[in-house]
């Protein structure tokens, strides 16, 4: 009996190690890759963020030089204004077309052409008629001008709604007609015919055929669709006469008030 106990002994002690060594084999080496586990990993490896780029560096803001507002402007307007002569009054209106440079956002220059028509009139106080008791008569002139108006003018825009401007121009005459007349009244203040003279010939008198003529104006402007509007005064001051047959030769000035519009 002891011999058999000692013989079973023996023979589990000599298996141990064969079964060790198996179990050594099976866990010592990384488990074979399948399929299925080669497209989880991959799957995974996928999933992974990928490295985060340096952030772009934020871009500069734009200047008054950059291109977002247009260049060029091109536009048409209309006008009407008041103005005098010496002892003449005048009215006018003209109408034209404008072209604008902007060199930055606020500065332009903006050269126009212009035809103008302006009368310069004046009718004296009615005086007594040497001689004639009971009759008065009074004196009265007009000057008709029809001009090319050629402004260069430099723009300032501080506001978006506000602009100023100031320059020269040159005016050509392209057409004039100048008419006196006296007229006379009896003594119930009807006017009698039978003394009345007849118009002055428009050769009898000249006018200057070049006028030079400083401009200041100012004005506000609306933007509405990509298109604006401008309404402005403008002043202008002629430098040289009208003529010789006014007294003194004086220089004309008026005040423009214009609408223009802009592409």
């Amino acid at each position: 009996m002891k011999k058999l106990t000692v013989l079973a002994i023996a023979l589990g002690f000599a298996f141990v190690p064969s079964f060790a060594q198996y179990d050594d084999e099976n866990y010592g080496e990384p488990p074979t890759e399948t399929e299925e586990s080669s497209y989880s990993t991959e799957e995974s490896t996928q999933a992974e963020p990928a490295e985060e780029s340096e952030p772009a560096a934020p871009a500069a803001e734009k200047s008054s030089d950059d291109t977002d507002y247009k260049k060029f402007r091109l536009g048409g307007h209309i006008g009407v204004g008041f103005g005098g002569l010496g002892d003449l009054s005048a009215i006018g209106g003209y109408v034209g077309g404008s072209l604008r440079y902007y060199i930055n956002k606020q500065l332009a220059v903006a050269p126009e052409v212009n035809f103008i028509f302006r009368y310069f009139s004046e009718t004296t106080d009615r005086a007594p008629v040497p001689g004639a008791s009971g009759y008065e008569y009074e004196f009265e002139q007009g000057i008709s001008q029809i001009l090319m108006d050629v402004p260069v003018l430099a723009r300032f825009e501080p506001l978006s709604f506000l602009y100023v401007e100031g320059g020269l121009r040159l005016a050509f005459c392209l057409a004039d007609m100048y008419s006196s007349q006296y007229n006379y009244y009896d003594s119930y203040g009807n006017e009698d015919t039978a003394y009345a003279s007849a118009l002055v010939a428009a050769e009898d008198i000249e006018t200057s055929g070049v006028y030079v003529s400083l401009v200041l104006g100012a004005g506000a402007q609306f933007h509405q669709g990509g298109r604006d509007m401008n309404v402005g005064l403008r002043f202008m001051y002629d430098f040289n006469g009208v003529s010789d047959a006014v007294k003194d030769n004086p220089s004309a000035w008026n005040i423009q008030l214009s609408l223009t519009y802009l592409l």
